[in-house]
């Protein structure tokens, strides 16, 4: 009998072990088919057997890096993960993972698993990867697992460098949006140093979104850097000019520390550089229009719809001063025993009403839609009397909702 030596018996185990690794990949391919073609309950016990046969080839090194068993593995995890969830919680992240290493090229450029399928279907396979990740850290999300939704997020970038045809970016699944939702998932968290970095990130790729900088602001604000936080209010008005949220911000930390006279120092230099700047006369208005100084604030709105006279937040500001000045004296008016202050203080109401009318008319045809404008005007008109033009308001505010 002719004997076998040792190098060629550990030669012959070693390729009965790859074989056997190989044969894996095989059934796994076989059992997903059969899977397609199931019914009821047979479909998921032939992915269950597909899963177990891409999972042993995924764990032998002989096999582990296969381009076949990544064509596999691929397949499998993504239909797992779209419809048997049940049977792998990480489904989708190892989807991902099978379908980008999928995409890797040989030295001619083309995907190294063309013998099995096309890299348009494997492109598709990864957009659906990225759908599913952002649909599922939503869900994440609403059920309140915030670090799950922020790692399905996370997931998503390395899916972006390899949509060239931008399919996920159609269906705003962009940078700056997975961006912004792993803020509030961070926020949830109390992770401050997380969402510092994620807003951050945003205000570095231009994301035009004002509430970041307010954002970041609350967080300074929150860890008693105030300096901090004045820095980023004031980079947000820079970006947005007449972002009101942003102006409010601003001007209600200056009160808070005291230092209003400062802005309003700091917003009169300013206007001796660009007299010609209306925002910056709004700017100074809605600081004086805060702190109840009327006279000041009446100044700068009218100054500043002198240089543009169809600014929708000075008009809207300006009107509602009169408004709540003409509410304020209808208050005293109703207040007083006295005939005679009565119908002073009334007149003097009046008066003030029909000064906001113009303004807050010319707002609602400027912005139809701003709600705050509505409901001044519904109010100011049953005010005046005007019965009709306020139930009018009152329906185009149902219509917002």
């Amino acid at each position: 009998m002719k004997k076998i030596s040792i190098i060629s018996l550990l030669l012959l185990l070693s390729f009965s072990t790859v074989f056997g690794q190989k044969k894996n990949i095989v059934n796994a391919a076989l059992y997903l088919k059969t899977s397609q073609k199931s019914k009821g309950d047979d479909i998921v016990k032939n992915i269950k057997d597909a899963k177990k046969y891409i999972d042993e080839a995924f764990n032998n090194e002989s096999t582990s890096n296969d381009p076949k068993m990544w064509n596999y593995r691929s397949k499998i995890y993504l239909q797992i993960a779209i419809k048997h969830s049940q049977l792998d919680d990480n489904a989708i992240f190892k989807a991902t993972e099978a379908y980008i290493n999928c995409m890797n090229r040989d030295k001619k450029g083309r995907v190294v698993v063309r013998k099995w399928t096309p890299e348009e279907e494997v492109m598709e396979g990864l957009i659906n990867c990225g759908f599913k990740l952002f649909n599922s850290a939503i869900d994440k999300y609403n059920i309140g697992e915030y670090e799950s939704a922020i790692k399905h997020y996370n997931a998503i970038f390395d899916i972006i460098p390899f949509d060239n045809q931008g399919r996920l970016s159609k269906g705003n699944i962009k940078k700056e949006t997975i961006l912004y939702n792993s803020f509030f998932a961070a926020k949830k968290l109390n992770d401050n140093d997380r969402c510092k970095k994620i807003l951050e990130d945003l205000i570095n790729i231009d994301f035009n979104e004002s509430a970041i900088f307010i954002h970041l602001s609350d967080i300074y604000i929150e860890e008693n850097n105030n300096d901090k936080a004045l820095e980023y209010l004031e980079l947000g008005r820079n970006k947005f000019p007449g972002n009101q949220g942003i102006i409010n911000s601003e001007i209600n930390l200056y009160i808070k520390l005291g230092r209003t006279k400062e802005l309003i120092a700091k917003l009169a230099e300013a206007i001796e550089i660009s007299p010609d700047n209306h925002l910056l006369y709004f700017n100074r208005g809605t600081i004086y229009d805060q702190q109840g100084d009327f006279s000041n604030a009446e100044s700068d709105y009218l100054q500043s719809l002198k240089i543009k006279p169809e600014s929708f937040g000075s008009n809207y500001n300006l009107g509602a001063l009169y408004f709540n000045k003409g509410v304020e004296l209808k208050n005293k008016a109703n207040d007083s025993d006295n005939d005679k202050v009565y119908k002073k203080l009334n007149a003097q109401a009046s008066s003030k009403f029909d000064a906001s009318l113009p303004y807050l008319e010319k707002a609602y045809n400027l912005e139809p839609k701003d709600k705050n404008t509505l409901l001044s005007l519904k109010q100011l008109y049953y005010l005046k009397g005007d019965y009709k033009k306020s139930e009018e308001m009152k329906k185009n505010i149902a219509e917002l909702k």
